[in-house]
């Protein structure tokens, strides 16, 4: 239930607080941790394994991931569903912090031949109102943000992809053109398998990282295992 689920997540903080209590007093047993995070998933698909790997298996903690478009995963937050949330909204939450962890930036890919069919005399109004479209979901906005950076306020068609896997699958079969972070699309650039209907645009989305002030010394470490890996790699 909503309430059960929300004891649950206050007892699994209560637990990340106890982890730091044993480090002071050796004698009690070190109890395993598990943290319930929302993010979104193209940082699941590309960036957050290499992120967060060593610091778990350093921590022994377990991840109960949440995946949500980065646009509305902080409710997540809101509903105390979640102990912390990776999304692309800078409003914290009362008694969280929120911290800017970097950008993701978005291209549009279609392949080549899809792109000669839809956009062989270049972007326009016609053009972008018949050119089937890769929409995550419901609650995704990329598209509408890149249509909106080309001029383009109305109607697309689109088919609905909730996989990020799946998204790239669907437009290396030619079957839209959709918002694909540039870091997980390199390879298939590289081979020229898939081509910017808009060489000129991006969509940069910046990511921050959400999380509960009460959640201890260890999502204190996260956070900097986050940013580290920011830091680290420029495309996040």
């Amino acid at each position: 239930t909503p309430a059960g689920q929300r004891l649950l997540n206050h007892v699994q903080q209560v637990q990340l607080l106890e982890r730091d209590l044993t480090k002071s007093i050796p004698a009690l047993s070190e109890p395993t941790a598990r943290l319930r995070i929302a993010l979104n998933a193209d940082s699941l698909a590309t960036w957050w394994a290499a992120a967060v790997g060593n610091f778990c298996a350093e921590e022994t903690l377990l991840l109960d991931l949440v995946v949500e478009d980065q646009d509305i995963g902080l409710r997540r937050m809101r509903e105390g569903d979640v102990a912390a949330c990776l999304c692309s909204s800078p409003q914290p939450v009362a008694g969280a912090r929120c911290v800017p962890i970097g950008t993701m930036t978005y291209m549009p890919l279609a392949t080549p031949d899809y792109v000669r069919r839809y956009f062989g005399k270049g972007l326009s109004e016609t053009s972008l109102k018949n050119a089937p479209a890769i929409v995550f979901g419901p609650n995704d906005q990329l598209q509408h943000r890149f249509l909106a950076q080309c001029g383009y306020h109305g109607t697309f068609p689109h088919h609905l992809c909730p996989s990020s896997e799946g998204f790239v699958k669907l437009a290396l079969a030619g079957m839209g053109y959709g918002m694909i972070p540039e870091m997980q699309a390199r390879p298939e650039i590289s081979a020229g398998r898939l081509v910017s209907i808009a060489p000129e645009q991006t969509l940069e989305v910046q990511l921050y990282w959400h999380f509960w002030r009460h959640g201890g010394g260890v999502m204190d470490r996260l956070t900097n295992a986050l940013r580290s890996a920011a830091t680290l790699n420029s495309n996040v």
